[in-house]
């Protein structure tokens, strides 16, 4: 008759325990959060250059409509404006755009055109300013 050894107690375990698990996962859950943070950063980053590249577009669209009228024209006449409510990218009613500007005289036939263009995005007031000057009719 056969006497059956019983198996002797193993130090060396094969598997992970269950602190080696939850370790685990909160190494892989610190990633994942890093990864979702930067993903919201350049989201965030790409409205904000977005937003402000609309923001130049308007500015500069604004100084040469204004720059193709005739110097004499009512366009052009000396002072400060502003459009009435908020306008979109494309200087339409409804945008996040507060677009205003000044004519200042530089001479008899020449004007100083500043235009300005702000807005608020995520809690943050910005501003795009842009000057040049024109004798009228594009020049």
């Amino acid at each position: 008759m056969e006497i059956l050894k019983q198996p002797r107690n193993r130090k060396n375990t094969n598997g992970f325990s269950l602190i080696e698990l939850l370790i685990a996962m909160c190494i892989l859950a610190i990633g994942m959060l890093a990864a979702a943070s930067m993903q919201y950063s350049a989201v965030r980053n790409n409205t904000t250059g977005n937003t402000s590249t609309q923001a130049n577009m308007l500015a500069k669209a604004t100084i040469e409509m204004l720059k193709s009228q005739n110097i004499k024209s009512t366009a052009l006449a000396v002072g400060n404006y502003v459009d009435p409510s908020p306008v979109d990218a494309n200087g339409n009613p409804g945008g996040i755009y507060n677009r205003s500007w000044q004519i200042d005289p530089l001479g008899a036939s020449t004007r100083r055109i500043s235009v300005t263009v702000a807005w608020t995005k995520f809690g943050s007031a910005r501003q795009v300013t842009m000057r040049s000057n024109t004798m009228g009719n594009g020049v």
